[in-house]
């Protein structure tokens, strides 16, 4: 295969582990494709280009279950702008699915921009673009720049500070928002730590003083419970560096040192399969005491939580059982994902005032989400503190337009009122009610604020 060959083949061997045998020929078909357009070609490190895309493959294997069209397009994302292949031949030889997703990660490098004036918005605004047309665009992107970020070691200072606040700017908030959990913790880490690397070796070292600190009470918390002592002493440290940062990064925010020093810990335990994990959890529930809306499973992620109160003289502790995650579809977004792309795109299509777009995400992020649930059970997500004005546009926007109040959970409501996370909401309309602009405040989706501005303007030129 040429230069790489050590790297694709270990790359490849987990494909086919992984894959359908049709769908990971496809892959090798790709990879020995790309190591033929990339020769002769080299990284700043010196080593062959092709090890960058078969490094963004792996990445997108492991962090997100990638199926074969997103393995075929992560191996040839740069041909088209490198290797002056064509949109139509990769069409050809791979099919239009995977020359679509390589377009669009091309069309977005081609018109990517600093973050000077209002250029971190045009970038933000066009890297959601890309990912509306499809979600897989969105994750190759994120793939492309976390090893790019691993990779920074060889490029001059200016360029590692531009990439890396470009990447906490950008990548990270949104890459959290739309469930890509895993790729925003080590992109966050590495971004953090080329754009401020003394501020990293001080949260590095107060990180380790606080695992000090936690190990210390529980083991005293656990000095009469000699079954979860020897249970905590296996917890051996799961997390990697990026991990652990996060969580410190996380804690210091959000207060001083001093106090988050006390903060509540978390210990993670490694486990071979589901059924262990579960079971360690039950050893837990069994001889300590479960706090109520602690227990919560990911199972897309691979863990299981539980928070728990070790006796009178113990803290309480969230402890998390990891295993292997489970890979039940070809491609997954975490969390909100595919709904909370939606919203996003629907605030980049409506070009709203300067600066909105990146408050909308910031605003998303701090608030997450409700789900509320309409008279026949179908549930709808909403950002927290939605009104009765926010579940009518997302039923449908006629109905939005025309809510005059509601009945939420039985008792009649206004639409400015709140919405909690379960409640089963039917609005009531009337011909006689007409939108008006002061709604615009009761509203907290940016897809409920974009259909009200659309119909106001068009109402306006109607009149």
């Amino acid at each position: 295969m040429g230069d790489g060959t050590e790297i694709a083949n270990a790359f490849l061997a987990q494909v086919f582990a992984r894959l359908a045998r049709e769908d990971a020929e496809d892959v090798a078909r790709a990879a020995r494709f790309a190591a033929l357009a990339h020769a002769g070609q080299t990284r700043a490190s010196g080593e062959p280009y092709f090890t960058h895309p078969v490094s963004v493959a792996g990445i997108l294997l492991e962090f997100a279950a990638a199926d074969r069209a997103l393995l075929c397009a992560a191996l040839l994302h740069d041909v088209i702008e490198d290797c002056g292949v064509s949109e139509q031949s990769l069409a050809d030889d791979f099919g239009a699915e995977v020359a679509e997703i390589v377009a669009g990660v091309t069309k977005f490098d081609q018109t990517r921009v600093g973050l000077g004036g209002n250029a971190k918005e045009e970038t933000l605004r066009k890297l959601l673009t890309a990912g509306a047309q499809d979600q897989r665009i969105f994750s190759l992107k994120c793939a492309d720049r976390l090893h790019n970020l691993r990779t920074l070691d060889f490029v001059a200072r200016s360029k590692q500070i531009r990439v890396a606040n470009e990447t906490l700017a950008v990548f990270c908030p949104l890459a959290e928002y739309v469930g890509l959990t895993r790729f925003a913790v080590e992109l966050e880490y590495l971004a953090f730590r080329w754009a401020h690397p003394n501020r990293t070796r001080a949260i590095a070292a107060w990180a380790e003083r606080k695992a000090f600190f936690d190990g210390r009470r529980i083991k005293t918390a656990l000095r009469e419970q000699p079954q979860l002592l020897e249970a905590f002493r296996k917890s051996a440290p799961v997390l990697g560096e990026a991990a652990l940062f996060a969580q410190a990064l996380r804690l210091l925010r959000e207060q001083k040192s001093s106090r988050a020093l006390f903060a509540t810990p978390s210990v993670f335990f490694a486990n071979p399969d589901m059924r262990s994990a579960y079971a360690n959890i039950a050893l837990w529930h069994e001889h300590a005491y479960a706090l109520p809306g602690g227990f919560r499973t990911d199972l897309v992620g691979g863990s299981v939580h539980t928070t728990v109160f070790l006796g009178k003289h113990g803290p309480v502790v969230d402890l998390v059982q990891l295993f292997p995650p489970l890979r039940t579809r070809a491609f997954v977004f975490e969390g909100q994902g595919a709904a909370s792309l939606e919203d996003l795109s629907i605030v980049v299509a409506g070009r709203g005032e300067e600066g909105e777009l990146t408050r909308t995400l910031r605003e998303l992020l701090r608030h997450r989400s409700i789900t509320v649930l309409s008279p026949k059970g179908k549930p709808y997500l909403l950002p927290l503190s939605s009104t009765v004005l926010d579940f009518a546009f997302a039923v449908h926007s006629e109905i939005g337009l025309r809510a005059r109040g509601a009945l939420v959970n039985g008792r009649a409501v206004d639409v400015s009122s709140e919405l909690r996370s379960g409640d089963i909401v039917e609005v009531i309309t009337a011909d006689n009610v007409v939108a008006r602009p002061e709604w615009i405040e009761l509203l907290r989706s940016p897809r409920a604020r974009a259909k009200l501005r659309h119909w106001l303007r068009d109402d306006s030129k109607v009149h």
